[in-house]
């Protein structure tokens, strides 16, 4: 696929199909990548949590308004998106709907980071090389992000060396700056981030996952990317081989369910590109709202 301005149009005209309020506040809200603290510019104020600093209460404010509010400071208020999108051959493959997993992938990239782009964010892609992890530097822009998707393009169904856990600690080993961490991969991939590490990130960051959906392997007529043929009926239709695919669905989506759900991280599926702007929503928002884990989304 070639990347150009022409791509970029069918992601303008993706994002065009949502309201302005729906694609404007995907930013808004408490996120850990603004830096609060006393010694830090004035931001705004907020009603009084348990464990609030006491000498931030506005006292003024909160006699006028009825209820105690404290000051918040940030030091930044601009946004740092890292996108962490997976590679590998196994994105070569399709998704329930018939899709490409590759095309959904670069599309659901290239929509949000449009997206954060237009909401006053700067964003960074990462994603697993050959020995090393790969990482741009953030900015914004309409130049930056065809960039970043003619340089994932390239390499988003090659197998690498890295894993996409490697890649992440490499993120947050080298970035020192407060993030919004986007993960882009199938829902094994996800599944393949230890709880540990993502309790390590969210420690400092905040991270949000899109799986995208794998289409079946069995039960149907299947292509086999790697011998270049169909697979035979024998094996594609064989009942108890899609049983156990259907179990080890089932397995996969549990350990990324609880390592998300324990690890303050929300996670949605997409299988096709009419989903990914509707369920990137739903993440953001549920995440704000403290909704943690595997989100099933119904768009």
């Amino acid at each position: 696929m070639n990347i150009d301005y022409e791509y970029l149009s069918r992601i303008r005209r993706a994002v065009a199909l949502y309201t302005n309020r729906k694609t404007s506040n995907i930013l808004d809200g408490d996120f850990h990548s603004i830096h609060k603290g006393r010694s830090m510019e004035f931001d705004d104020l907020k009603e009084y949590n348990i464990g609030d600093d006491v000498h931030d209460i506005d006292w003024k404010s909160s006699s006028r308004m009825g209820t105690t509010l404290v000051r918040r400071y940030v030091t930044d208020r601009r946004h740092n998106v890292m996108f962490v999108c997976d590679c590998g051959r196994k994105m070569l493959g399709d998704t329930p709907k018939g899709e490409s997993k590759k095309e959904l992938a670069l599309m659901t990239f290239g929509a949000l980071a449009y997206i954060t782009g237009r909401n006053g964010a700067d964003f960074a892609l990462s994603y697993p090389g050959d020995t090393n992890a790969t990482l741009s530097i953030f900015k914004s822009g309409p130049e930056h992000l065809e960039a970043l998707l003619y340089d994932y393009e390239k390499h988003v169904g090659v197998d690498g060396g890295v894993s996409l856990e490697q890649t992440l600690k490499n993120v947050v080993s080298v970035v020192h700056k407060k993030m919004i961490i986007v993960v882009i991969a199938d829902m094994e991939g996800i599944a393949s981030i230890s709880g540990d590490v993502m309790r390590a990130i969210t420690s400092e960051h905040d991270l949000l996952a899109i799986g995208i959906e794998d289409a079946m392997l069995t039960g149907g007529n299947t292509y086999d990317n790697d011998l270049g043929r169909y697979e035979k009926r024998f094996l594609s239709f064989n009942n108890k081989l899609h049983k156990l695919e259907l179990e080890e669905r089932e397995r996969i989506c549990d350990i990324a369910s609880d390592n998300t759900k324990h690890s303050r991280v929300s996670l949605v599926s997409v299988s096709s590109q009419s989903e990914m702007i509707d369920s990137a929503i739903v993440l953001f928002e549920r995440y704000r709202h403290g909704n943690y884990g595997y989100i099933k989304t119904t768009v």
